[in-house]
């Protein structure tokens, strides 16, 4: 029994002193001008503000310093705050960041759950409605959608902050960094490999979610066949759509009456009107890669085809247009001068660097020819860059010439505009079509919902990779922790020095903390660097929804953002603060005498 109860408190005191180390690194990413303002609630002795105070044996002026340390220190932390908010806001940055649903993710809850229902419902409704919010929706959204840039203005202005408040020894830290260079060189090459990593896994992810945004044309819907999850699924019939052009929504989604019905948007060409619909057809084919000789390697790749009516009204449509003297395919036979025939054909401009570097240039252009599915193939003329998953497809006219050998005649996708343009008027005509379309049952989405879809890839991405985040950094944090233990052993008597030379605790830890976070900086700086070298380089992916089978091989342009660079900068800072607080919070808990033997 007596050994039972031994063990069980063993283990309520590893519990515990677990539960204290997570509390303190938490404290940590606190500001540190915030945490020295704080420190005379454990050492009432102790003052940053002041740079003597007086002793005093009363438990009410111990309490009233500590009461005092709390609020000065709690004022301090909200005006960092806002002045990073402020300054962020001021930025001209996007209204949408690329981290802001990590933020909304986390702060999705709202204030009415720890409300009972009978008190909530005995509140005024603007008090419900307040309370029924997230808690991301009450917050400026600056917080939001660009907290990486508040979070790093936090830090810049501690720094500031810190470098006014008092002396730090810092030409003694530089003289040791300089002495020990080996040291604090292989430090920083371990920052410059993790924060070189993480700077290219989020610009991979950067450029999908690049590719998902910008594909989907607000006001577009997408038709396919009922069931299909994605296009090459679909299998629409001829005479099944001949009637969608003149299909009109007087109602929402909520059967709530529209101020002006929701039609398919139509141009006057010529002395006809002609809707802004494409019917198309999706294909995804093998090809064997090849060497700039000609040569077959083994490989293979899936190149992605799609087949329409009218290419210049598909262009419309989608909202693509052509590079430079290209023009838009016909239906008409294309004699090659050696005399065999070939099939006109545009490239997105993804393809066509794909292409181009097995025939020995950095893109195909309008004239070049290549090989696909037995059959010649002239390019007529290539998209303008841009990051869409088009960029990745070859467009053609139908014919007999594609749907016989490639096995499939019939449409698999009608892409329609709205005559408003907008999402909104988007999911009401899509509503429309996939419950009252009497001819056949539709599944329609808009465009941009279902690229949202798609876009779930990336966060299945950015989840591993933030997982994978998480391990190097607790590498880098043991990695620094250890460089700064080592630094501290071997420097006992320099604090001691430095403590008979009237530099207080705080002082030390400021000054041994700048040292972890001046090693951390420069090493993710350079990190930074050499991530940004990987920018606008291409990258092959796939994008695929959660519900089913399915999804498009991409050429990914990687987008090494500001955004991406800040949360490279703000990982190093945060790196270097928890590797720098243990060792020392360590140094200041030397007494004088002791460090001097």
């Amino acid at each position: 029994m007596t050994s039972l109860l031994h063990l069980a408190w063993r283990a309520l005191v590893k519990l515990g002193s677990i539960i204290v180390s997570a509390f303190v690194l938490g404290l940590s990413l606190l500001p540190l001008s915030v945490l020295l303002l704080a420190f005379p609630t454990i050492e009432p002795e102790e003052s940053v503000i002041h740079d003597t105070v007086v002793p005093t044996r009363s438990w009410l002026r111990r309490t009233g310093r500590r009461i005092f340390a709390v609020f000065t220190s709690l004022a301090v932390f909200i005006a960092i705050l806002a002045a990073s908010v402020e300054l962020t806001t001021q930025l001209d940055l996007s209204a949408k960041g690329q981290f802001g649903y990590v933020a909304k993710a986390m702060l999705g809850l709202s204030l009415d759950v720890f409300v009972p229902p009978d008190k909530l419902a005995e509140m005024t409704p603007d008090w419900q409605q307040f309370l029924k919010s997230p808690i991301w929706a009450l917050l400026p959204p600056a917080m939001i959608e660009h907290w990486p840039h508040v979070i790093l203005f936090v830090y810049l202005i501690d720094l500031l902050l810190l470098f006014a408040v008092g002396k730090v020894p810092l030409q003694y830290n530089y003289r040791n960094l300089v002495v020990r260079w080996r040291v604090t060189a292989l430090t920083a090459l371990a920052f410059v490999v993790v924060v070189g990593l993480m700077v290219g896994m989020l610009a991979f992810v950067n450029g999908m979610n690049n590719l998902t945004e910008n594909t989907g044309v607000p006001g577009n819907v997408l038709i396919l066949s009922e069931g299909a999850t994605d296009e090459i699924f679909s299998n629409l019939g001829y005479g099944e759509l001949d009637n969608v052009e003149k299909v009109v929504a007087t109602v929402d989604q909520y059967n709530r009456p529209l101020p002006k019905p929701i039609g398919i948007k139509k141009e006057k060409i010529g002395d006809r009107d002609v809707y802004w619909a494409s019917r198309e057809t999706f294909y995804i084919l093998n090809q064997p890669q090849r060497d700039r000789e000609g040569n077959e390697t083994g490989r293979r790749r899936f190149v992605q085809l799609r087949t329409m009516e009218d290419g210049e009204i598909g262009g419309k449509v989608h909202g693509v247009s052509l590079d430079g003297e290209g023009r838009w395919f016909t239906r008409n036979p294309y004699t090659l001068p050696n005399g065999t025939a070939a099939i006109e054909c545009v490239l997105g401009h993804g393809i066509a660097g794909t292409l181009g570097a097995e025939a020995g240039k950095a893109i195909l252009a309008p004239g070049d020819v290549f090989d696909l599915g037995n059959e010649n193939w002239i390019v007529v003329g290539v998209m303008k860059q841009q990051a869409s998953t088009f960029g990745s497809e070859i467009w053609t006219a139908r014919q007999s010439k594609i749907y016989e050998p490639f096995g499939k005649r019939s449409y698999t996708t009608f892409v329609v505009r709205n005559d408003t343009g907008t999402d909104e008027g988007a999911r009401i005509l899509a509503h429309k079509l996939s419950t009252d379309y009497p001819q056949q049952k539709l599944k329609a989405v808009s465009e941009q919902a279902y690229y949202a879809e798609l876009n779930k890839t990336n966060r299945q991405f950015l989840i591993a990779f933030s997982f994978v985040a998480l391990v190097m950094s607790i590498g880098s944090v043991f990695g620094v922790m250890n460089t700064m233990f080592a630094a501290i052993a071997s420097r006992i008597r320099d604090i001691g020095v430095l403590r008979l030379l009237g530099f207080k605790r705080w002082q030390i830890l400021v000054s041994f903390m700048l040292e972890s976070l001046l090693i951390a900086i420069l090493g993710g700086v350079l990190g930074c660097c050499v991530g940004f070298f990987i920018d606008g380089r291409s990258a092959n992916g796939t994008l695929s929804g959660s519900s089913g089978p399915g999804g498009k091989s991409i050429v990914i342009s990687i987008d090494v953002s500001s955004e991406i660079i800040v949360c490279g900068l703000l990982f190093t800072l945060v790196i270097g603060r928890l590797g720098g607080l243990v060792p020392a919070l360590s140094a200041i808990r030397m007494k004088m005498l002791d460090s001097l033997k």
